[in-house]
């Protein structure tokens, strides 16, 4: 069995690299201005599981869970955020065509 105190190695590590793949979706999403191929369903129960994980870390006393969770979960919201821009910049920009359209 694995001490504790070395298992909190193993959670750091996961957790950089849960940071970097999200923090390269938000970088991509920015580049092409679109997050169409991400569905709400995803982010509803990705954010309620960093949520949860988020609790249990801090319930376990374990910083790595707690904390990485915890960002994970603010680039989540921002993920949301990013989703809801770019639609709304989408729609408004499908009107302002068909405006000039007519």
């Amino acid at each position: 069995m694995v001490p504790i105190s070395q298992q909190e190695y193993f959670g750091w590590i996961g957790n950089a690299i849960f940071f970097t793949a999200q923090l390269s979706q938000i970088v991509y999403t920015y580049k092409v201005k679109s997050a169409e191929d991400l569905s709400y369903v995803l982010f509803f129960f990705w954010f309620i599981g960093e949520v949860m994980y988020t609790t249990f870390g801090y319930i376990d006393n374990s910083p790595s869970m707690f904390y990485g969770n915890g960002m994970s979960l603010l680039l989540s919201t921002f993920q949301i955020g990013q989703k809801i821009h770019y639609k709304r910049l989408k729609d408004r920009l499908a009107v302002d065509d068909e405006n000039l359209i007519e």
